[in-house]
């Protein structure tokens, strides 16, 4: 008899340390997996503002649909190509320069991408006007001196053979190169997929842009980002600054539907306390049976989801995501 009893307190103490274990390894493990899935799910949204944001810059609005965004993808050919690319201190040299010609309050704020880095140096390049011809004539000495490569050595190893056996001497071997910059300096035209300009990999996989990942429907299929486009007309005060409507796109997926499968009862708590006291949610109205508006004292009522977003349908937020 206290051989069955001394066994089953042995059996109480493991599942009570087990138990003790589980409580305190469940949350943990239960972050971990949620954030390296959250990280995916950010990486597949930036992925899709890339592409928004060049399908607008071809068409003037953004993609309404996934069906349009990929066959814009998949078909459009980009025809700029770069065949020298600006160094850190190339890049701080044209700063300098584009400093000088706008004189902003903060140069500090100054801030262009590589395309229009390199612009800016093609067009001291080809200015011909001779107002400024002695200041960019300073300006190509200053670039050359970045783009020139003087003399260097290299250490090279040759083998000889003496009396059969064979030895390595090393020896310094020069290399010269002092390509001019208005020679190094060009771009050649090309036609290139969007797909390598954006993402910088041939093999991206476009088609699988539009789903969101570790999601399955009833059926265990990827369910599909929500994706939407639409233009809103500013204020008075806005619209003489912006010019007309403003154009918007918002992409989200639901966290229950990217951590589905994590531990059911962490999952409840996590999504409790980002409805309380988080940001990373959207809105919806809550309806009745009929799909009516459910209304409150203070008007209609709506429930929060939290989500995973970029962009916005509603406001202009420079497509920021809510991460």
């Amino acid at each position: 008899m206290k051989k069955v009893l001394n066994v089953v307190l042995l059996g109480l103490v493991i599942a009570l340390v087990y138990a003790n274990f589980s409580s305190v390894n469940a949350p943990l493990d239960f972050d971990k997996k949620r954030m390296e899935r959250d990280q995916v799910v950010i990486e597949r949204l930036v992925d899709i503002r890339t592409a928004q944001v060049e399908y607008r810059a071809q068409n003037g609005r953004y993609a309404a649909t996934f069906d349009e965004l990929i066959s814009f993808l998949d078909d459009s050919m980009k025809v700029v190509n770069k065949t020298y690319i600006l160094n850190d201190k190339q890049l701080a040299l044209v700063r300098d320069f584009k400093v000088e010609d706008t004189k902003p309050k903060d140069a500090d704020e100054m801030e262009f991408s590589e395309d229009e880095a390199d612009q800016i140096v093609l067009n001291i390049l080809n200015d011909d006007n001779k107002k400024n011809e002695k200041k960019n004539a300073e300006r190509i000495q200053k670039l050359d001196a970045l783009y020139r490569r003087d003399t260097t050595w290299v250490l090279n190893v040759e083998a000889t053979v003496v009396d059969g056996v064979e030895k390595f001497d090393t020896v310094r071997q020069a290399v010269v190169d002092a390509t001019m910059i208005a020679d190094a300096f060009h771009r050649d035209t090309v036609r290139l997929a969007y797909v390598d300009t954006l993402y910088h990999n041939p093999n991206y996989d476009i088609q699988q842009l539009r789903y969101i990942p570790f999601s399955q429907d009833s059926v265990g299929k990827p369910v599909e980002f929500v994706l939407k486009a639409d233009s809103i007309q500013p204020n008075a005060q806005a619209n003489r600054k912006a010019g007309g409507y403003i154009q918007l796109f918002e992409a989200r997926a639901d966290f229950v539907q990217y951590l589905q499968g994590l531990n059911e009862q962490e999952l409840n708590n996590y999504l409790l306390q980002v409805i309380t006291n988080g940001t990373e949610y959207r809105e919806e109205i809550r309806v009745d049976k009929n799909g009516e508006p459910l209304m409150g004292a203070n008007g209609v009522l709506k429930r929060r989801i939290p989500c995973r977003k970029v962009g916005d349908v509603t406001k202009n937020n420079n497509n920021a995501g809510n991460w």
